[in-house]
């Protein structure tokens, strides 16, 4: 009886591990199945802009990228709507996941991916309202800092790169296209902006033979080991061709397109003056900040922030007031979109420090080079930072010819499979004290940009991570430790202090007055009147209400995403209570890596 049993007994072993066995082929099936659908999107949506593939990737071949059109994409109403059923492709294949089966790693990139795609295609009805074009950050003023830094690898890499110089017309005609049916919508930009993009794009080919493409070309070429110096002399004088011959006659087709458009701006103030304005400035907040919250929460946690900093200022300089040359500041603070605030300053002088106090910031910061910048940042950041690969970094200066209009300073990010190799721009037109220059550098470099690309792209297990651009993390996390970096300075805590709250003030109400122009519908005026209690000049409040209009939600991607991740750094502070670790609280976040804020929330706090 027992012989006949034990079959039995067996067979029921078996079957719970034949089970299991299928099950876990099943898991590892499924996670395989999902890293191949992203490894397709990431190949497809690389081979279709060559500028892209080459930022992202030195040896695309590696990932499987071998035949492709060398091209700089297509910037037509038309391309965008292709784009957008793609998105809609890309989101039926998503959901056929079962989600509960991938991994950790991969559940982080489905949450990611779905997110970014329901924001898409939530935005799809907004098709004609984004704008590519912009004096400071838009297409035609970073395309040549992307040309000039373009890196030469191989040969194939200088005719690619002299293969895109030769495509600039059509794409900016396609640009063009797309201004034309945002004008025939009523939905073209304000006249401040055309004139702004029109004048920069005069200043970049002011002098055609002296254009800085074919200076840098010339230099970097001689650096190439793979090519004879006939070949060099050959590819300089293609260079030099087309440059004359596509990329200046490009700049004077955009110039002349939008000079016939320059006048057919329906609106010139903020975006909630447009039909279904306030809406589409909702969805631009989600898609540049990563923040989901409402704009008014978003706007009651920026005065609250607001009212924080200027009674902590108030206080300091209560406590030494021989940090500011006058003793200007009034009593509690009052915020309000709907009233003007109580005076706290009766003007600028605010934050004009006693010239002994400017003296001693110089006398410890002005003999380091940017060199000796970024290496006492990365020496000093290891308290509370991990630590991340060894990598070089050069800084170098923007080209007089686009000084006036490029940012104070920016980092181009390396090819993800060559992190080595990187580089920070500096604008010689901005004008930096060496406290100023210190924290850029930690903004751009270290703890900033530069240390978190390398960091999470070190640690990023999927390559379409790297396709996302999510700016409230990235300039969110760059502000917060540019904040951070003003107690590395080795400077009076005080004095320091004071920076640190005239830096996060400035951001704030020039947030505040984001959302003030383009939700809450402040015409110029109203904005000039609001700013002037605050000491701010009028010229500065027209300045500030043209960028604006010229870049909505842009100061949010900074601000908003230095106050999420105040939030963060409190809410993981809470959770781990007395376990908390600076250090480890950065080290999760950057292992979380670029994404949207309620995801970043997500994996922080389960």
């Amino acid at each position: 009886m027992s012989e006949n049993k034990l079959p039995s007994f067996r067979k029921l072993l078996v079957f719970p591990a034949i089970v299991l066995l299928l099950l876990t082929a099943c898991i590892l099936l499924n996670n395989q199945s999902f890293h191949q659908f992203t490894q397709q999107i990431f190949r497809q949506e690389l081979s279709g802009n060559t500028l892209n593939l080459h930022y992202t990737l030195k040896d695309p071949e590696s990932y499987g990228i071998r035949d492709y059109t060398v091209t700089l994409g297509n910037a037509s109403l038309e391309a965008i709507k292709v784009s957008a059923s793609l998105a809609e492709n890309y989101k039926e294949a998503l959901d056929r996941f079962p989600y509960k089966t991938l991994s950790r790693n991969n559940q982080l990139t489905y949450d990611i991916l779905e997110l970014y795609l329901q924001n898409q295609l939530s935005g799809q009805k907004f098709a004609l309202y984004s704008e590519p074009l912009g004096s400071t950050i838009g297409i035609q003023a970073q395309l040549p800092v992307l040309l000039a830094e373009y890196a030469f690898h191989t040969r194939e890499d200088v005719e690619n790169y002299l293969t895109l110089l030769s495509q600039m017309e059509p794409y900016y005609s396609s640009i063009l296209q797309y201004e034309q049916a945002k004008s025939k919508a009523g939905l073209f930009m304000s006249k401040s902006s055309a004139r702004a993009i029109l004048d920069q794009c005069k200043s970049f080919i002011k002098n055609p033979e002296e254009n800085f493409l074919i200076t840098i070309f010339s230099e970097k070429i001689q650096d190439v080991s793979f090519l004879t110096q006939v070949e060099k002399n050959t590819y300089i004088e293609k260079n030099r061709e087309a440059v004359l011959n596509h990329v200046v006659p490009a700049y004077r087709l955009l110039i002349k397109g939008m000079t016939a458009l320059k006048d057919t701006g329906q609106n010139q103030q903020g975006l909630c003056y447009l039909p279904s304005g306030k809406e589409y400035y909702q969805y631009l907040i989600r898609d540049s900040t990563g923040s989901y919250a409402s704009v008014e929460k978003i706007r009651q946690r920026i005065q609250q922030q607001l009212k924080s900093d200027f009674q902590s200022l108030y206080r300091l300089v209560s406590e030494h007031p021989d940090l500011i040359a006058r003793e200007t500041l009034g009593s509690a603070m009052a915020f309000s979109l709907d009233n003007s605030p109580s005076t706290i300053l009766d003007d600028s002088s605010w934050y004009a420090r006693d010239p002994s106090q400017k003296d001693q910031v110089e006398e410890v910061l002005n003999s380091l080079s940017p060199s000796d910048i970024l290496s006492d940042l990365k020496q000093k950041i290891s308290k509370d930072f991990p630590s991340i690969p060894d990598v070089e970094c050069s800084v170098k200066y923007v080209h007089e010819s686009l000084e006036s209009y490029l940012s104070p300073a920016f980092y181009l990010t390396p090819p993800l499979d060559d992190l080595t190799n990187n580089v920070i721009y500096i604008n010689q037109s901005s004008t930096y004290s060496p406290l100023d220059l210190y924290t850029t550098l930690a903004h751009e470099g270290y703890p900033g940009h530069l240390y978190q690309t390398i960091y999470s792209s070190s640690v990023s297990e999927n390559p379409i991570r790297n396709l996302f651009n999510f700016g409230g993390f990235v300039e969110g996390w760059a502000t917060y430790v540019e904040m951070y970096s003003y107690t590395l300075t080795d400077m009076d805590a005080n004095l320091t202090k004071l920076y640190q709250l005239n830096r996060s003030l400035t951001l704030g109400i020039s947030s505040l007055m984001d959302l003030a122009v383009h939700y809450y519908g402040f015409t110029r005026s109203q904005v000039a009147s609001y700013l002037g209690n605050f000491g701010f000049q009028s010229s500065s409040a027209h300045a500030l209400y043209d960028a604006l209009l010229e870049a909505p939600a842009n100061y949010l991607k900074y601000y908003l995403g230095y106050l999420t991740f105040l939030d963060l750094r409190d809410a993981y502070r809470e959770q781990q209570g007395e376990r908390f670790s600076l250090r480890d609280f950065h080290r999760k976040v950057l292992e979380i890596g670029p994404a949207p804020f309620p995801i970043v929330a997500k994996y922080l706090l389960q």
